[in-house]
């Protein structure tokens, strides 16, 4: 870079650019960039070029609309920083940094006025008004604002680094600051390997997802940490494109997310598949591990596993409410010719969040073989409960209610077939003033095929004898055939064990230790033997 810099010049995009085009042209190699700051509009990634920041390089985007292309103009005009098309073998790499300066672009005052393409008769939620517990105090800004998005301004760069039909990326070891819009894109793009990059955003600039994979193959992320107010890691899927999101490995992370630290859609138009999550650590989050399936292609194959949650509930117009675990599938809108959601496992999870998991799907959705298997989730209250608590969140659709009150259960499951509930154990701080909108330990409602093997718990507001006993049962099931329950605990203050309505086709309630309960329930339709019962 040396040799290209005009050390006068307040802008040094055309120095990256020649820099880059001149090493690219003669087979290739690495351009390093000295320590120092440089200012630049777009630049162009090309093949076989490495761009390397040595210790000390800050590398930040011009304030300037008029520096950056006008290819993929963003939804609120955001226009590329670093972009890369068809190029293969491009890496980025080295000790420096990238400061988007996104505290300097955003209206960091002011909190959001609506999100983007949102309707002017219920901006902050997508897509339609909603039917809250709170009433028309939800979302209303005469508590204040405090912990809300801030606002957007008339410009911003974003994506900050895209890579479009690529081949051969790799991203180690730079440290990525303050981006204000989307940070690494990613789209039709085969063989990127991300390792030892820090992602620290702003937790309340709108869009700073961290890495965001659309139609893009065999994928590694590993020994990263990210924090973004939107998505941590996201992937997409969008119709007709050559290319699959599959192939995605992701270990070894920190996540922290205002929205989701791993989240599938909501863009699932086409397949996505074949995924593993391992050795992540998700940090103070929103959501902790979701799926959000709003189209009409498929999510298949997925498995998290040795995974640690915390998540919180945050006050005003996110897209959750502090769910550790959250698969739903519902249509975005009246033409929606929704796909499916199947073979996707939670193993080895710890959680300690501000809400319950959920996986939920719509009357007409296809949601397959959802398997828990050694969860642990310790509930709690929150300090934003009467704001936003008590309600379940379906953002985006048109058709199904977005937002609409709910009780909320340790796990809900709901229109699903072929669900294993192996070893889950729910437990709530009792230390804290659980709402009471939190009821079972487990919920399922329209779920065919259901085995509970190893659940360990209770309902939320102790019972400790029939009289006193919350009248949520540890286990609810409701509208729920082929059911099986054995190995089972009722923990201290359990009060009715299980309750069943509706049901069909009750086959084994086995070894089940329902000793510190209060009342067995709903069991003699079962086949029963080896059930220690109520003293």
């Amino acid at each position: 870079m040396t040799a290209y810099a005009d050390e006068t010049a307040d802008l040094r995009t055309e120095a990256f650019q020649t820099a880059i085009d001149d090493c690219s042209a003669s087979g290739g190699g690495t351009v390093t960039v000295p320590s120092g700051t440089y200012t630049v509009g777009t630049v162009h990634l090309r093949s076989d070029v490495t761009l390397y920041l040595e210790a000390g390089a800050v590398v930040s985007p011009a304030k300037d609309e008029a520096e950056y292309t006008d290819k993929f103009v963003g939804p609120d005009n955001e226009r590329i920083f670093f972009l890369a098309e068809g190029v293969e073998n491009v890496t980025i790499a080295g000790e420096g940094e990238f400061d988007g300066l996104g505290t300097e672009f955003m209206r960091m005052d002011t909190p959001i006025q609506g999100h983007s393409n949102e309707s002017a008769s219920h901006p902050l939620i997508s897509n339609g008004p909603h039917e809250a517990r709170q009433g028309d105090a939800y979302l209303s800004r005469t508590k204040g604002t405090d912990g809300w998005p801030v606002a957007k301004p008339d410009f911003r760069p974003g994506p900050m680094f895209r890579f479009n039909n690529c081949t051969n990326v790799r991203i180690r070891d730079v440290t990525i600051r303050d981006m204000p819009a989307w940070t690494l894109s990613f789209h039709g793009t085969e063989e990127v390997d991300i390792r030892g990059v820090d992602i620290l955003n702003h937790l309340l600039i709108p869009n700073c997802d961290g890495i965001a994979l659309g139609d893009t193959k065999n994928v590694h992320i590993s020994d990263c940490t990210i924090q973004s107010c939107d998505d941590s890691i996201t992937f997409g899927a969008r119709p007709d494109e050559p290319t699959t999101c599959e192939g995605i490995v992701v270990t070894n992370c920190t996540l922290r997310s205002s929205a989701c630290a791993i989240k599938f859609g909501s863009g699932t138009d086409d397949t996505i598949r074949d995924c593993l999550f391992q050795n992540i650590v998700v940090q103070e989050s929103n959501r902790g591990l979701g799926i959000q399936h709003r189209d009409s292609g498929v999510v298949e194959n997925v498995l998290f596993t040795d995974i640690v949650v915390n998540s919180n509930m945050l006050p005003g117009p996110w897209w959750g409410k502090g769910e550790p675990i959250y698969v739903t599938s519902v249509p975005r809108d009246g033409d929606t010719d929704l796909g499916g959601i199947r073979n996707v496992r939670f193993s080895n999870i710890v959680a300690r969040s501000e809400n319950g998991a959920l996986v939920y799907g719509s009357e007409d959705s296809d949601i397959e073989t959802i398997e828990f298997d050694n969860v642990r989730i310790e509930l709690t209250g929150s300090e934003h409960a009467d704001e936003v608590g008590g309600n379940f969140d379906l953002q985006p659709s048109s058709v199904v209610t977005p937002i609409f009150a709910n009780d909320i259960a340790g796990v809900h499951v709901e229109n699903a077939r072929d669900v294993t509930m192996r070893d889950v154990t729910v437990e709530w701080d009792d230390s804290d003033d659980l709402p009471d909108y939190y009821r079972s330990g487990l919920a399922c409602e329209d779920v065919d095929g259901l085995l509970v093997d190893g659940f360990v718990g209770r309902q939320a507001h102790r019972g400790d004898d029939a009289d006193d006993a919350d009248d949520a049962a540890a286990i609810s099931l409701s509208d729920t055939t082929d059911i099986t329950v054995r190995n089972s605990r009722a923990t201290e203050g359990t009060g009715t064990f299980l309750s069943l309505s509706n049901t069909d086709g009750e086959r084994l309630f086995v070894n089940n230790d329902l000793i510190d309960a209060a009342d067995a329930g709903d069991v003699a339709s079962f086949e029963r033997s080896g059930n220690a019962l109520p003293r």
